[in-house]
């Protein structure tokens, strides 16, 4: 009997092992996206680059542009949902504005979504920490977290060659109302045109690249037989 309670508790173990594993490396997956995304959505040089290389800065003035840009990354980072008493917003229209109160709902959300994401894979890693061979978990949710990202960077990355056809059907999936399209004369379409976008795109498959390799490196059998052999 005692030896049959034992038996099904390894196998209990195991399943929620696997498990653990799984939603581990999903989770992971999930957070090099968006803290690519935000690395790129924070790094002022990069707006540096793309407003002098698409001429922001020589039509419409460098101050101008960057302190509207500065409050644009406030303002759809913050709590502040009355994007019509922001001043320095009069520049744009209401349909603009409109857009900018979507944008700032999404990006909240993915922000809420990958603090909850990360809490849970703390939750999980101390949970794998109790059961057996914790090392051997680590080393392949960072093995299959990263040949994971690869795979799904690079199935986005051969969608995403065709970009103004990318463009238009990621714009359709997370703003279905259709009010993302505006003509050429508008400021944000002047701040922002799709080459910049298609910049932003670059970089943060640049940064998920980096990242996924890293990962998948850190989790080889190599790394860890490395490892190993630098202690004895």
């Amino acid at each position: 009997m005692r030896k049959t309670a034992k038996k099904n508790s390894k196998i209990q173990d195991s399943r929620e092992q696997k498990i653990l594993i799984i939603a581990s490396f999903i989770l992971i997956v999930i957070l090099l996206f968006s803290a690519s995304f935000f690395m790129v959505f924070f790094d002022r040089s990069f707006y540096d680059k793309e407003f002098t290389k698409y001429g922001q800065y020589d039509e419409l003035g460098t101050v101008g542009v960057r302190k509207t840009v500065d409050y644009l990354i406030n303002y759809l980072t913050s709590e502040n949902t009355e994007i019509n008493k922001i001043q320095e917003f009069l520049g744009f229209t209401e349909e603009e504005k409109s857009h900018l109160e979507d944008v700032h709902r999404i990006i909240r959300t993915v922000k809420i979504m990958s603090i909850a994401f990360a809490v849970i894979l703390a939750f999980i890693m101390v949970r794998l920490s109790m059961l057996k061979d914790f090392k051997t978990s680590i080393q392949r949710i960072l093995f299959f977290s990263g040949i994971s990202t690869l795979a799904l960077l690079l199935i986005i990355f051969l969608l995403s060659l065709n970009f103004s056809s990318f463009f238009e059907a990621f714009h359709n999936l997370l703003f279905p109302q259709g009010n993302y399209s505006f003509p050429s004369q508008y400021l944000l379409i002047k701040l922002f045109p799709e080459a910049f976008f298609s910049d932003f795109a670059k970089k943060m498959f640049f940064h998920i690249g980096v990242l996924s390799i890293l990962l998948f490196f850190l989790g080889s059998p190599l790394a860890f037989a490395f490892r190993n052999t630098r202690r004895h």
